[in-house]
């Protein structure tokens, strides 16, 4: 082994040689390159190798690489012979583990990436190699393939024996099949479209279209996810006249595999609005069936397809098989799709803006009145028609009429909205009474929505409402409503006086659910006056003992805040006592953390001291 590894190291004195020559690294640096080459040799001649060992190794000569590319941009030299002999012994070590660890899928992957810079001609072969080890993913044979692709275009030959071999190990594969017809929807393209009349005969691109067709069929058997012939279709669009009838016969088979699917609706009307009108390729098989067979072949060279129309034409279309979509499937999310559209039209397209916004005027009246029509499109109906003077009565007709079919918590936020936009304080008034009693915690947002408008009123029957809503909310059991409870003391204090608040709270305090927040909300509060006299010293302690009455067992914290107002606003001679009481008092698995919240708090206070 010690003869091999000389052999080797002799076989690098030519590098060493140069790199002296060149003064690309001093002496020192020289022979501490030789005595790590040596280690690093030493490692992968051993009888027990570790694929660490020849990662290391490449990633020395990695740096090595890299440190000869700043000095060649440094000095201006050119030590391209360095770099190839050590773009060479990174390559057999790459071949040398891979034939001892060739199951080790990332090995081949970096090897690749590494070829694809220092070697490009060999990326082909090792892409060969790993697809006898790791055939089974189909991302390989895609890989494969699009290098080859990339790298010499004119041996398509080789591309399609890849994809070809991929395909009969994975012939459900989306993404194989989408590779293949990309590639050969390229090739196509790029065919010469020149054909002898006279003889009869098809032009090259028609041979490739053949064979993208091919390719379709095949994936049409054995692929069932509308997705991936959306995808199809769309790839089409690039080429539109050349694939016109590849187009038409698309459509014509998800027509029939996916005629209650909603996503193809969306797509063929999405397609009409790009100007793809499916009236055009329909007309076209009909002249086809109708013309001679030598006019067939000549047809997509004389006449153009897809028709030049104008946008409010497009947009009219459009609607049109959104139309015909919801009329046909009326599922929820057909309208779903209908409206979001229009809603993007709304949003995206400067020009025809009038005849836009009428269109989606239109499609939300009719997706009200089909009583399909989703809360969030009911929520830009009522936008719409709050934005307008006369707008409001007829925002709580529509939304009314919508809660009898759809009583979910959204659209009870959108009529009440719209009775607040109206300020129509009985029906505000009468809806919250209905929705309380009916939804109890889940409609929280409600009592919110109405506290906010009573307190923006802020006239003497709204004052009453208002006191109303937060007793009702101080009743409830739900612990939920802990904020509502927390809100009513903060309007206590800031609307009617401390005194008022203070009283609430020690009612509050004992009253089920029990809250920390409410404590807390309290102390806050107190915090926020002025007044530090005794009776305010008092109240705010009483807060503590409520929540170390109530918290204590698994709280920490409320212990140590205790403890901290003690210090600094109330008797120091009773913090010793209140350690005790939290020691006796808290469980026994929250001891520990609160005597380390306690040494924290004293190491705090010496370092500000």
């Amino acid at each position: 082994m010690g003869e091999f590894i000389a052999e080797m190291q002799e076989r690098l004195l030519p590098e060493y040689e140069q790199m002296k020559h060149y003064q690309v690294f001093t002496p020192d640096q020289i022979r501490e390159c030789v005595r790590k080459r040596e280690r690093l040799f030493l490692n992968i001649t051993k009888s027990h190798i570790n694929m660490s060992d020849y990662l290391e190794f490449i990633a020395y000569e990695k740096t090595m690489h890299k440190a000869l590319t700043e000095k060649e941009k440094l000095t201006g030299l050119k030590l391209n012979g360095l770099k190839a002999s050590i773009c060479i012994r990174i390559m057999r070590m790459y071949r040398e583990m891979l034939a001892k660890f060739a199951h080790e899928q990332p090995l081949w992957e970096n090897c690749i990436k590494f070829s694809k810079k220092s070697a490009p001609q060999e990326v082909a072969g090792i892409y060969e190699k790993m697809l006898s080890y790791h055939g089974g993913d189909p991302q390989i044979w895609i890989n494969a393939a699009l290098w080859l692709y990339e790298y010499n275009r004119t041996n398509i030959a080789r591309v399609q024996d890849i994809l070809l071999r991929g395909l009969q190990r994975h012939p459900a594969s989306e993404a194989l099949n989408s590779c293949f017809f990309n590639i050969q929807l390229k090739e196509a393209a790029m065919a010469d479209n020149k054909r002898d009349l006279g003889d009869n005969t098809v032009s090259e691109q028609d041979i490739q279209m053949e064979r993208v067709v091919a390719v379709y069929r095949n994936s049409l058997s054995n692929i069932t996810n509308l997705d991936y012939f959306l995808k199809l279709l769309e790839c089409c669009e690039d080429h539109s006249e050349l694939t016109a009838r590849l187009q038409h016969r698309i459509i014509d088979d998800i027509q029939t595999k996916f005629s209650r699917e909603p996503a193809l609706w969306d797509a063929l009307a999405k397609r009409e609005l790009r100007g793809f009108h499916l009236g055009d390729l329909m007309n076209m098989a009909e002249n086809e069936d109708d013309a001679e067979p030598i006019e067939k072949k000549t047809r997509s060279d004389t006449v153009q397809v897809f028709q030049s129309r104008s946008k409010k034409r497009c947009i009219e279309l459009c609607v049109t098989v959104y139309k015909a979509a919801v009329q046909q499937l009326q599922t929820q999310e057909m309208w779903n799709l209908y409206l979001d559209a229009m809603l993007a039209l709304s949003r995206n397209h400067k020009s025809e803006r009038a005849f836009i916004q009428q269109c989606l005027a239109t499609a939300l009246q009719d997706g009200h009145r089909s009583q399909l029509m989703h809360a969030r499109h009911y929520a830009t109906l009522s936008m719409i028609l709050g934005s307008t003077d006369n707008g409001g009565e007829a925002c709580v007709r529509i939304l009314t009429e919508a809660l009898q079919h759809d009583a979910s918590l959204r659209m009870h936020e959108l009529l009440l909205a719209a009775h607040i936009r109206n300020d129509d304080e009985p029906s505000v008034h009468k809806l919250f009474s209905q929705v309380r009693r009916t939804m109890g915690a889940a409609g929280l947002s409600l009592w919110h929505m109405v506290i906010a408008y009573y307190r923006a009123r802020n006239d003497n029957q709204a004052k009453r409402q208002l006191n109303d809503i937060y007793t009702q909310a101080c009743k409830e059991t739900s612990p939920e409503f802990a904020d509502l409870r927390c809100s009513y003391l903060r309007y206590l204090w800031h609307e009617h006086s401390p005194t008022k608040a203070r009283d609430e709270y020690a009612k509050l305090a004992q009253q089920p659910p029990m809250s920390l927040q409410l404590h807390r909300e309290m102390v806050n509060l107190i915090q926020s006056s002025k007044l530090k006299d005794l009776s305010t010293i008092k109240a705010w302690r009483m807060c503590y003992e409520f929540m170390t009455t109530y918290f204590g067992k698994r709280e920490p914290s409320v212990w140590l805040e205790y403890i901290a107002f003690e210090r600094d606003h109330g008797e120091v001679k009773s913090i010793s006592l209140l350690s005790r009481r939290a020691l006796s008092t808290l469980e026994p698995q929250f001891v520990s953390i609160f005597e380390a919240e306690r040494a924290m708090a004293h190491v705090g206070m010496a370092v500000t001291r």
